[in-house]
């Protein structure tokens, strides 16, 4: 699905970098295309599955009666 994504951008650059008068406008697509690029390849880099953030992840400390910010906590 990323690759299709990035693939139309670029497709979107060359057109807008051949249109006369807006070429300029085809840096836009290009910089979004090159930052999903290093996003996937620093995803894939990272060797960490969704599950195992997930599982990382720390639980919240809410506040509010029996919270850490309750002086009368641990009475």
């Amino acid at each position: 699905m990323s690759i299709i994504l990035i693939m139309l951008l670029v497709v979107v650059t060359i057109v807008l970098a051949l249109t006369p008068g807006i070429g300029i406008l085809a840096l836009i697509p290009l910089a979004v295309a090159l930052l999903v690029g290093v996003w996937i390849a620093l995803t894939f880099s990272a060797r960490t599955t969704p599950a195992r953030v997930v599982r990382r992840t720390r639980r919240a400390e809410l506040l509010g009666p029996g919270g850490p910010d309750d002086p009368d906590r641990h009475n």
